[in-house]
């Protein structure tokens, strides 16, 4: 008994990575977009952004540290998989899926 709490404890307490299912498949945030597509076929919309990472370097004609950007290309595939399901935005990096998000109900 105390074992079982203990287990139910953790489990509530551990924050699960988020997960779609398509079909009887689940890709989950760390897949690629390999399987991703493997998975669920192609997304309703493809949106490309960027993301900015701050560096410091020193400037030498300033004589002092500045902020550097580099630019990180992060894709959102949105999939609409009709009105009895929520819509689901995956955020990708590096061919990666980095986040997966629910938005409302299709159409």
């Amino acid at each position: 008994m105390h074992r079982c709490l203990v287990l139910l404890f953790c489990l509530a307490v551990a924050a699960p990575a988020q997960a779609l299912r398509c079909g009887t498949n689940v890709v989950s945030e760390g897949d690629s977009t390999f399987k991703l597509l493997k998975t669920c076929g192609e997304p309703t919309l493809r949106e490309t952004t960027e993301r900015k990472i701050p560096y410091q370097i020193y400037d030498r004609v300033q004589g002092r540290t500045i902020t550097a950007y580099d630019s990180v290309p992060v894709e959102i595939w949105t999939y609409n998989f009709g009105p009895r399901r929520f819509i689901q935005r995956i955020t990708i990096e590096d061919g990666r899926i980095k986040r997966i998000e629910s938005g409302g109900y299709g159409y």
